[in-house]
């Protein structure tokens, strides 16, 4: 039962890390000048992404590869890659 309650600490610890900096990413780009903003169901498309992928933190490779989760437009999804390291508070 210890090794469940442990496990299950750990996965909601590691959402719990992705859905924040997904949020603060989310954040940062609704701040730019994009042809559609993320909203919510993006900001939890995003954090779903990371977690499929078993990703422990938002870096900018898990970005690039998860960001269509987030932005919808090609124009806004170029725009972005450009500046993923801004974004990425980096």
């Amino acid at each position: 039962a210890r090794a469940t309650s442990s496990t299950s600490c750990a996965l909601a610890s590691g959402m719990r890390r992705r859905t924040i900096a997904t949020s603060r990413a989310v954040g940062r780009l609704r701040e730019t000048n994009l042809v559609k903003p993320p909203g919510i169901a993006e900001t939890i498309d995003w954090t779903q992404a990371l977690h499929v992928l078993g990703a422990p933190r938002l870096d900018p490779e898990t970005a690039e590869a998860t960001l269509g989760a987030a932005l919808k437009y090609r124009e806004d999804l170029v725009r972005v890659q450009r500046e993923l390291d801004a974004l990425l508070g980096g």
